[in-house]
This record gives C-alpha cells, structure tokens and sequence, in this order.
C-alpha cells in the first residue's frame, strides 16, 4: 500500500536513472567492498527468521514483468544482477559484477562476472547468463522495464520488432560481458540495480540471497540461498511475508513479537512502542493521468478546461506535502511552474471552445475516471464530479479492487486513472521517462516529439545543470498539455525496532534489502535510576 494508506499500491519506479557522473578516468576499475555487510554488532547465534506483516497484494514474483514495490523488496533479495542497491546510500554496490570497465569512449562496458556464481539450484552463472536474461526481457512484450536498455545497440529494434535479437550489442565470453551503447550513459550501473535486469538462469532459479521456498495470496517464505555469492554474509536464515489487510492482527503481531516489521503500516495509533514508527520522505508523487486513447481526452484543449476547472486546494486538501507538479523536488532542479489555477467561468468558455473546434455540439461531454475501490478515491471522484458538472463534463466512475487496479489500467476502457510513482534515485528522469512516447512504461500513450527530444539530450549529457535544464523544459510541456493532474508526494511508514534489527535504513525508495539485515541484541537504557 502507499505510505499514506490512502492511495493505491506504489508503482516501484524503477527508472534508475540519476545525474550523470563525468569518470575522470574512464578506464578505471571499479571493485566491490566485500566488507559490506561485516559488522561487529552481528552476532549468528541469534539469528533468526525474519517475520514481515504487509497489506494484501496482488503479486507478481516474475522479474521482468514484475512492477510493485511489495514485489520489488522479495524480488531484488531472489534474483540478483551485475550490480545491488546498497542498503544504505541506494548507489550500486557490485554484485555478480565482480569490476567493470569504461572504454575511453564510453560507449563500450565490460563487466567481470563473480567466478563460481551459482542459483540456487546450482546452474552456473556467468556472461551468458546475464547475456540471455536481458534479451529475453527485451522480447518479453509485457516487461514493463525493457525500454531502460535502449541505451544498447540494437536494443529498440529489437524490442518494438524491427530488429534481430543477434544484432544487440551483448557480448558474452565466460566471465566476461560487454555491451555498446548508442551514446555515454554514465547512469548505466545504476539502471542495472534493479531485479528486471538481474540474472534469470534457464530453469528460473534464484541467482540472489534467497529463493522461494512457498508462495500464496497470504504468505511469502523466504529461505536463504547456499549457493549465493555472499551467502557467508547473509545472515538472516528465512524470511516470512504475511499479507493481511487487518491492521489489528498487522498491530497485535508487532506488539507481542510475533512480527519484526510492519511494511507500510495502516493506524499507527495500535502500534504501542512509538519508537518503532520509522517515518521518511518518498521521492515520488501521487497524480491522475488522462489515457490518450479518446478522440476527445487525447486533445490538449479538452484536458486543459479540466485543470482549469479542478479545485485544487481541497483536491489536495489532507496532503503532507501536496504536489503542483509531476517531478518531486530535488536539489539542483528548478521545477517549471506548477498547476494551482481555478476559474471556472474560464474553465466553461475553453471546454466550449475545444467542443466548436472539434465539432461536437452536444451539451455535455463524458470523462471515465477508473478508481480503486476505496473510501478515500471515492471522495475525490466526488470533489471531481462536482467541480466537473459545472462546466458541462459528466465525470462517470469505474471501480477496480484496490489490489488489481495497476494491472488492469492497459485493458480498462476509461479516460482518467490514479498513479503513485516512486523515483528510485533523485533524478526528474524518474517520473519524465514515463510519459516518453515509445517508452515501455508509457501506460497513458501521451507523445510529443520534442518532450522525447529535450529527454534524450538530457539522458547523454555530462554536465548537470544542462541535464536537469532540459529536464524542466520537458516538464514544462507535459504540465501544458494538461497530461497530468499533481496530487501529492507520499511519506513512507514502517514499523520496525532498529533496537533489535540492524542493517535497515530509512530511504527515499522504501527498499530495505533483506540480505542486508541482520538480528542484534538489545542495548537497553535504563534512564532515571537513583545511584547508589
């Protein structure tokens, strides 16, 4: 659930792209700091199985179709690639990748694969592994995430099908793998962070820290992989995912010790020890989006008479930090100006306008809004459908279940869906790519010509001030074509005792790998005792 517990399921965004990174030496080895996870505090004799309670999901634990977060904190601890988040700062930390190198260029990487890198049911991992796992995503038409490599040679041909999967540019020989790219992209490392390019070996085994051991709608269990590359320093023996909706069991499990960790908690106020409540800023926003796939909804004059319509104050009333923009704010990027305007009798005047212009005399006009089946969507479908009648549109709703509402967006037939999007690093790329026009994870099929331009130019640039500076300008004209309606930017809720539990971290992507963690004694403080 979102950390809100108001909006539906979070999206993982995980567009891994961040501010370029000029290598001064571009033929420098990078290594991995195998003391990663070495702490004095760890001690095995008590370690344990770790139990998570989380809200019901509809979960998909195929890695390069999968897209949610519930599913990305199993996922990335299953299956693994050339590079891992790292628990604390989310920069890459080597994984199978043992070092890789930068051609002087920078269009060529060769990466060094770990030597006896095995899945858990003993296959060996090497370059032809990783070779084949990203093309077979490339071809899979429903990964969502396969547009991230179009950075590669023959990579966009081969995924829209006017291209031969022999003419990507993916070289494997042993342990060693090297790809060109089109042009420099310096973020490459970082989109490789994410499970849907982690190694994915013939018989689907895992290739990271844990495997599956069982799977239902109810409970996930985890059981550390002995074939894992690291696994001497994985420390955690299992781990065991409860899904439940009910936040007194959710509390009840986490007050009597039955639960270590509540993953986005519902009403804090049953959680007895405050101290636990772990509370963060979330880069990521929560929006509407218009699907571009109506003759009247795909016209920017249309979609304009609504924003000007919308009372956004009370849209984003209950909001910690309301949104007025698409891209969450980061440092050294100056948002365009945002959407807050409302005026009604304008808003009538340019619905009227748009109607003559595409030749529609009907007095009113219909808007679909598809919503999750709750409370709170069903409020501000209301807010929206009496905003909206004023001005002649008739807002109809559709209601989806909150735990298929994602999944069902591309074959649902309404005008208006509910996203919240989470940036994995603090880049405005994060949210833009969404909305590029051939782009995999382009759900509102919107396209402008010079928005794909303005992204490219920023993707290969090195200098970062030009980078985020064509990245407003791209902002700027998706705000104007009233392609999106900026609600709020979430905070993210979990309830854990970092007394007990080590290795978790608050962080702007509420992604907590679970190989990372470990179980430590309690330094207990006993406060206000007399001395003797």
């Amino acid at each position: 659930m979102d950390s809100t517990n108001n909006s539906i399921t979070k999206r993982i965004g995980a567009l891994l792209l961040c501010a370029a990174i000029f290598f001064a030496n571009s033929n420098k080895v990078f290594s991995v700091n195998d003391d990663f996870f070495k702490s004095d505090e760890i001690d095995d004799s008590i370690q344990r199985e770790l139990v998570i309670f989380h809200s019901m999901a509809n979960l998909n634990l195929i890695p390069h179709t999968s897209a949610y977060v519930s599913e990305a904190q199993i996922l990335n601890s299953v299956y693994e690639g050339l590079f891992s988040y790292n628990a604390a700062s989310l920069e890459p930390d080597n994984a199978l990748a043992k070092d890789f190198r930068i051609s002087r260029d920078k269009l060529r990487w060769t990466f060094t694969i770990r030597e006896g890198a095995k899945s858990s049911s003993g296959q060996e991992i090497n370059a032809q592994t990783i070779k084949e796992s990203w093309l077979n995503l490339i071809a899979n038409k429903s990964a969502y995430y396969s547009s991230l490599l179009d950075v590669i040679k023959g990579a966009r041909e081969y995924r829209l099908e006017g291209g031969k999967r022999e003419d990507v540019a993916i070289y494997a020989s042993g342990l060693k793998l090297s790809v060109e790219l089109i042009k420099p992209t310096s973020h490459f490392n970082k989109i490789l962070c994410h499970h849907a390019f982690a190694a994915v070996p013939e018989d689907s085994s895992a290739s990271g820290a844990y495997f599956i051991e069982s799977a239902t709608p109810f409970k996930v269990l985890l059981k550390k992989n002995p074939n894992y590359w690291n696994a001497e320093q994985t420390r955690i023996p299992s781990v065991a995912i409860h899904f439940t909706d009910d936040t007194d069991a959710q509390a009840h499990a986490f007050n009597t010790g039955a639960a270590d960790w509540i993953d986005g908690a519902g009403e804090l106020k049953k959680i007895l020890d405050k101290k636990a409540i772990q509370l963060s800023a979330e880069f990521g926003t929560e929006y509407l989006f218009f699907k571009n796939d109506s003759p009247i909804w795909s016209r920017a004059d249309f979609r304009n008479a609504i924003l000007t319509a919308i009372p956004w104050k009370q849209l984003r009333d209950g909001s910690m930090f309301p949104a007025e923009t698409l891209v969450c704010p980061s440092a050294g990027y100056t948002s365009p100006e945002g959407l807050n305007y409302t005026d009604v009798e304008e808003a009538k005047m340019m619905l009227s306008a748009a109607k003559q212009n595409a030749g529609i005399d009907s007095e009113k006009v219909e808007l679909i809004f598809a919503i999750p089946d709750t409370e709170y969507l069903s409020n501000r479908a209301e807010l929206l459908r009496g905003a909206l009648e004023e001005i002649g549109v008739e807002l109809k709703t559709v209601k989806i279940p909150l735990q298929f509402y994602l999944t069902s967006i591309s074959k649902t037939k309404a005008d208006l869906f509910l996203y919240t999007w989470v940036g994995d690093f603090s880049d405005p790329l994060a949210f833009l790519e969404l909305f590029r026009g051939d782009s995999s994870m382009n759900d509102s099929h919107w396209k402008n010509e010079e928005f794909d331009k303005l992204l490219d130019q920023a993707a290969f640039t090195n200098d970062s001030k030009e980078h985020n500076d064509l990245l407003a300008k791209a902002e700027d004209i998706l705000l104007a074509s009233a392609e999106v309606i900026p609600i709020s930017h979430p905070v993210t809720c979990n309830v854990i005792d970092l007394n007990c539990v080590g290795g978790w971290v608050s962080n702007a992507m509420d992604i907590h790998p679970f190989k990372a963690l470990y179980f430590k004694k309690p330094q207990f403080q006993f406060k206000n005792i007399a001395k003797k």
